[in-house]
């Protein structure tokens, strides 16, 4: 297994407030420590490959039609990280739920609650 960068996470959206607001939301969670801000596919890929981050969160929208593509590279890049999808739509929720390996969370949820439920998966789940 290839050591993480502590504390390293990729969050990949175009929408700048969804990148300000949740990048402070992911930074209040042990143990995330930085947060890169990627908002195109390539550098999503090159970043997770050069920071091995322990998370990384996709803004489903900024992959369009590429998006189950670029999901199957990312955990080939980076298997033991924990991945996350923010959804549009709890019909795209579906669609990726029984889809992949990641974990699809819809736009909306309660802040409090998704710094929780993530705190807890990185916590259980990688090993720093």
């Amino acid at each position: 297994m290839t050591a993480f960068i502590d504390g390293s996470t990729v969050l990949a959206t175009d929408s700048r407030a969804l990148a300000i607001g949740l990048s402070a939301l992911l930074l209040s969670i042990p143990p995330i420590a930085r947060v890169d801000v990627v908002s195109d596919a390539e550098s999503l890929l090159r970043v997770v490959m050069e920071n091995n981050p322990m998370l990384i969160v996709v803004d489903t929208p900024l992959l369009g039609r590429r998006l189950k593509e670029t999901t199957r590279e990312l955990r080939l890049a980076s298997p033991q990280a924990l991945h996350v999808l923010l959804s549009d739509s709890v019909t795209e929720f579906r669609d990726l739920y029984y889809y992949g390996q990641e974990l699809v969370i819809v736009k909306g949820t309660d802040p409090a609650r998704l710094a929780r439920s993530l705190e807890i998966l990185l916590n259980d789940t990688i090993k720093v």
